[in-house]
């Protein structure tokens, strides 16, 4: 998880933009009621403007971005996949075993994109709080919520899936991928050991010091795209896109990366669509949720990196995964680069 900045400029921005931005996304994305809204014409990945723009006018009709999901998919035209065949078949395939030739396959006609959406989810959460504790007992709950949600995925695709290791940690530590609490990371994936890591502390601190009891919402996305990072890794993705990219330029492995991050947004987006109701997902909460995001994108955050995505379409991509709840619209590889910027 990349930190939200804190600068006056950053929550000048925010204020004047991204509310902007996202009460218009929030109103055509849950106005729908709650059935999951069905794309007329699919065509390319969410469109957001390649800068901030001029500054709204005061009580002027601001226009939302275009957000339309990336193209269909065509899952036969991997025929010379060995994994993309035996799923047809419903054969239990360890997606993570792939050859070099698999992974641009593995990347852009991952079976996992064909399984369509995900239902609704049955998920009990107690209400969190800056307690350490109570923390701790809704993240734990929600992480339960996510591995039947991510279970029933794989088991569509025909692969196998182990659920994540799960590290919630009070005081400062070390695991296979390093340090924590590592610089503006409350929380991170690491793919050595399967292994969530996420400060209980640090997470509230690290998204805008936000009321955990008043909304829980940005929490729960925080989990959710982390976990988004395991299903990559369990659906060869996190490998696939290493293996691309180790050997070539830092701009290169930043550009993957950004398709990376942005797609876990996306799963995140999908998984919180399913648990709308049981978890009281409200129109108000998606807004500052969406807020939240924009704040942590590499134009935003004062970090300096241009790893994550922008603020625009960190939002945009966690809204995709919300407005459609389809793997298959977080295919974040096939869509040009101005799209995953």
């Amino acid at each position: 998880m990349r930190s939200r900045g804190s600068s006056p400029l950053v929550f000048g921005v925010l204020g004047l933009l991204a509310t902007a931005f996202t009460a218009v996304v929030v109103v055509a994305g849950l106005t729908g009621g709650d059935d999951v809204e069905a794309p007329a014409a699919p065509g390319s990945g969410p469109v957001a403007t390649e800068g901030p723009g001029p500054e709204p006018i005061e009580g002027a009709e601001v226009a939302p971005p275009s957000f339309r999901p990336p193209q269909r998919l065509n899952l036969g035209s991997a025929a010379g996949s060995r994994v993309a065949l035996a799923a047809a078949r419903r054969q239990v395939v360890d997606l993570r075993t792939m050859r070099r030739a698999d992974t641009a396959a593995r990347l852009k006609r991952n079976p996992l994109y064909g399984t369509g959406v995900m239902l609704p989810t049955a998920c009990r959460a107690p209400r969190p709080s800056t307690r350490s504790q109570d923390m701790l007992a809704y993240l734990d709950a929600v992480s339960s919520c996510l591995d039947r949600a991510w279970a029933g995925k794989f088991s569509q695709a025909g692969a196998v899936f182990q659920a994540p290791r799960r590290v919630y940690w009070s005081r400062p530590g070390r695991g296979p991928c390093g340090t924590y609490p590592a610089p503006n990371a409350a929380a991170y994936y690491c793919p050595a050991n399967r292994g969530m890591y996420i400060g209980l502390g640090h997470v509230i601190e690290q998204t805008g010091g936000r009321n955990p009891a008043g909304n829980h919402v940005p929490y729960l996305t925080v989990l959710a795209h982390e976990y988004g990072h395991h299903v990559q890794s369990m659906a060869g993705i996190g490998g696939a896109w290493w293996w691309e990219v180790s050997d070539r330029s830092k701009a290169a492995q930043n550009a993957y990366s950004r398709r990376s991050e942005l797609q876990a947004q996306c799963l995140a987006g999908v998984f919180a669509r399913s648990v709308r109701t049981p978890l009281a997902i409200t129109g108000s909460r998606w807004q500052e949720v969406l807020e939240s995001e924009y704040g942590r994108g590499d134009d935003q955050n004062g970090v300096g990196l241009r790893d994550h995505g922008s603020g625009e379409h960190f939002a945009a991509w966690i809204h995709q995964g919300w407005r459609y709840a389809k793997v298959g619209y977080c295919n974040t590889w096939v869509v040009p680069s101005s799209q995953v910027s």
